[in-house]
């Protein structure tokens, strides 16, 4: 995840309205799958998924070197959780954003690693099904104020802030209590922040490392010695300023735990933590953000003229293209300008909120006027700039024609929601048995919350039904309101049907 604040309220200051207070985020925690949106006038800005069978950006193994190849450049480490991890030795990545810092950290000399060698890694990329995680050894402990960076000597601050006794102010507060071998980045959630806030988490971020070290010496590889703080919390720790009105939470326990994070961290937001009920209905659905997720993993989406994006997502390659449907406009130039227009607001919310990594290739309706060209183009470019994932973008083209690059951070959305179809030899995708539970619950909690004293009686699949059981709170939920459920060799894998 990246850093940097102040692109977030680009939407709200395009729309014209007051930019306080516009932004909330909403935090759904099940025992199979974490959800954390961020919203604004009930439209997705962000969207982050996690299933705790994933392996998280940010965790730090001692591993063991099973293989070097010379010609890559590059070994291959044991770290303990299935497939080996890919650890290339020029060019080694880090999960801080390097466009935040004013130079590039200097490069440590490599000596060659030898197989059977035990290292500390940190993962920066999320693995595949062909491909293990990728690695680095250039490890990085990220807080809200300063990330701290072991056995380097970059010593460096945000580039966002720009107030020469501000800046020297907080370097002289890092450099005080940050000595030897070990570099910081002061964030830009740092400025004019009270001296004990910044110096508390240094403190917590040294002690942190400490015990990796202490791990790293009494452990064997391959071991797992950092396990990246959940999902929610980087969230709230990269992306939330006073800016936001709320954060919700529909889990009792996460709820607790982020108290406790925002008043070491964000003492303003203390009383803007809340707990939503489930006995009002799922949180995602009161805000209509679940209709959003649907749409999210749809191949088409429709624009408010009456044109549609189709989106095909690849594995390194995504095609958009722009059609203009039924939209009618005063004349077919008016409607190709309008539609591109719209096409271009909606699109890098849906890079955001499916998270698509690679080559994303948009193919725009042709326009013949220069100047309407260059205003999509223009409009393309500042809505792409509030995401915090690294984009590179390219001119559009004569054919309308525009292509861009975006960084890996994470999985994509349908890698964690849905599966390839074994009915047409991979060429489709099925929603997948989280969805499927994440849709069975938020259907029998509205139904709950319409009719608290009704029975309900739900038939579902074989494999919906194991699921349900085999995940505990799912099934305390069945029991709490008095759901009946029954077994049908009917329906399809991931179906349920609720009998009322």
């Amino acid at each position: 995840m990246g850093v940097g604040e102040g692109n977030l309220w680009i939407r709200a200051i395009k729309r014209g309205k007051s930019v306080k207070e516009r932004f909330r985020l909403l935090i759904n925690r099940e025992c199979f799958l974490t959800r954390t949106a961020i919203i604004s006038d009930n439209h997705i800005e962000y969207l982050f998924v996690n299933r705790p069978d994933i392996l998280s950006v940010g965790n730090i193994y001692k591993g063991k070197v099973e293989r070097v190849i010379t010609g890559l450049n590059a070994a291959f480490v044991n770290i303990g959780e299935g497939r080996n991890g890919f650890l290339p030795f020029e060019k080694e990545e880090t999960i801080y954003q390097s466009y935040e810092v004013e130079e590039n950290p200097l490069q440590r000399v490599k000596k060659p690693y030898r197989v059977g060698e035990d290292i500390i890694v940190q993962i920066t990329r999320p693995g595949t099904a062909e491909k293990g995680v990728k690695l680095t050894t250039r490890i990085s402990l990220p807080g809200r104020f300063l990330i701290l960076i072991p056995d380097s000597n970059l010593r460096s601050i945000s580039k966002k802030i720009t107030d020469r006794n501000e800046r020297e102010r907080l370097l002289a507060i890092a450099n005080k209590r940050i000595t030897g071998n070990t570099g910081f980045i002061i964030r830009t959630a740092s400025e004019g922040k009270d001296e004990r806030y910044i110096v508390r988490e240094i403190k917590i971020l040294l002690s942190i490392w400490n015990k990796i070290n202490r791990y790293a010496r009494v452990k064997r590889s391959p071991s797992l010695l950092w396990n990246e703080q959940p999902l929610y919390i980087n969230v709230i720790r990269d992306y939330v300023t006073s800016e936001f009105k709320d954060i919700i939470v529909d889990d009792e326990k996460t709820y607790k735990e982020i108290k406790r994070f925002v008043n070491l961290f964000i003492p303003e937001m203390y009383g803007k933590v809340m707990l939503h009920k489930n006995e009002e209905g799922p949180l995602f659905m009161k805000y209509g953000v679940e209709k959003e997720i649907e749409g999210f993993l749809s191949d088409r989406v429709f624009l408010p003229s009456g044109g549609s994006l189709i989106i095909e997502e690849g594995e390194t390659l995504t095609a958009i293209d722009v059609n203009t449907g039924s939209s009618e406009k005063r004349s077919f130039r008016d409607t190709v300008f309008i539609t591109n227009m719209e096409a271009a607001e909606e699109i890098p919310r849906q890079i955001r909120g499916r998270n698509l990594a690679g080559l994303i290739v948009v193919d725009f309706i042709d326009m013949k006027d220069p100047k309407e060209k260059s205003k999509v183009f223009r409009l393309l470019n500042k809505n792409l700039e509030m995401d915090k994932a690294k984009t590179s973008i390219l001119s559009i083209s004569r054919l309308g024609v525009v292509e861009m690059s975006r960084e890996k951070t994470d999985f994509k959305l349908s890698d964690i929601l849905m599966d390839i179809c074994d009915k047409c030899k991979g060429r489709g995708y099925i929603k997948n048995i989280y969805y499927a539970a994440l849709r069975f619950k938020n259907e029998v909690l509205t139904y709950v919350a319409k009719s608290p004293q009704g029975k309900i009686t739900v038939e579902m699949s074989e494999v919906l039904y194991n699921f349900i059981y085999e995940n505990r709170p799912l099934y305390e939920m069945l029991r709490k309101y008095n759901i009946n459920c029954r077994r049908s060799y009917i329906l399809q894998p991931y179906e349920f049907k609720i009998i009322k």
